[in-house]
């Protein structure tokens, strides 16, 4: 559950007094069953960036994709797998974050 305690403080952070209300985080259950996650990225590194739908299907009952288009992150899977779209958005977070550099100003 330590994914749970990171989104929330992502969202904690991005949260200005506007942000959250133009969409911030949505998660839903769906019919098929299982989840379907939307989160704004308007103001982050991933604003612009677009990830074509990306689907890992095993079967029926096993699968999740997601992709990011107009500063939206968007992921589905079966009931198995909110933690494992949870934790793609937080690997995309982190991976387009600067890296701080090691080395002493010249």
């Amino acid at each position: 559950m330590e994914i749970l305690a990171w989104l929330q403080a992502w969202y904690v952070a991005r949260c200005d007094g506007e942000w959250e209300f133009r969409e911030g985080i949505k998660l839903l259950s769906v019919s098929n069953p299982g989840w379907s996650v939307e989160i704004n990225v308007s103001d982050t590194p991933l604003e612009d960036a677009r990830i074509p739908l990306t689907q890992f299907h095993q079967s029926a009952t096993d699968w999740y994709g997601y992709f990011l288009e107009d500063a939206l992150f968007v992921g589905s899977g079966d009931p198995a797998k909110l933690e494992i779209i949870l934790q793609v958005f937080r690997s995309l977070i982190e991976d387009s974050l600067p890296v701080a550099s090691s080395a002493t100003g010249s």
